[in-house]
């Protein structure tokens, strides 16, 4: 068998980076590899998951733990019945490894820093789909982490007939 891929993809419960991560299990995960699902939590509060773990966010943990109340605190996770399910077909039917890290602060950041230190192979994304102003003023995530990395990056488009945000 060949050496196992690692594969990030960016998670922040928005039906377009859930489509991504059921367009990678379809698309591009394979027996052995490990996808690592990032999620990057933009607010912490002092005393927090944010204070405990530090820039370097927290460590890589299975996936299945996650189920877990407690260790949803630990990491402020939220219960998602769509992204476990597709945690769940990418264990099962692709026989890919499903783990997860997590990270506070700025996205654009975070997800270069975790492309960089975990090391990644490849970063799957979804695209939130702003037009011209909106992408001006606030800046894309996605066109920010594309130019930012050392390795090939997809944003997945959300298709739509499964609507927008």
């Amino acid at each position: 068998m060949a050496d196992a891929r690692y594969f990030g993809v960016a998670v922040d419960y928005s039906p377009s980076s859930k489509y991504a991560f059921k367009w990678a299990v379809d698309n591009v995960l394979r027996a052995g590899d490990v996808v690592i699902l990032l999620f990057v939590n933009k607010d912490s509060r002092d005393g927090d998951a944010a204070d405990l773990w530090g820039a370097g966010g927290s460590p890589v943990v299975p996936f299945e733990e996650l189920s877990d109340a407690v260790i949803q605190r630990r990491y402020q996770a939220k219960a998602d019945e769509e992204i476990s399910r597709y945690a769940e077909e990418a264990a099962t039917v692709k026989k890919a490894k499903v783990m997860a890290k997590f990270y506070w602060g700025d996205p654009k950041e975070k997800l270069v820093k975790a492309v960089v230190e975990i090391p990644l192979d490849a970063l799957i994304m979804g695209s939130r789909g702003f037009g011209t102003f909106k992408r001006t003023l606030l800046g894309s995530v996605s066109n920010s982490v594309v130019n930012s990395v050392p390795c090939p990056v997809t944003v997945v488009k959300l298709p739509p007939n499964i609507g927008s945000e």
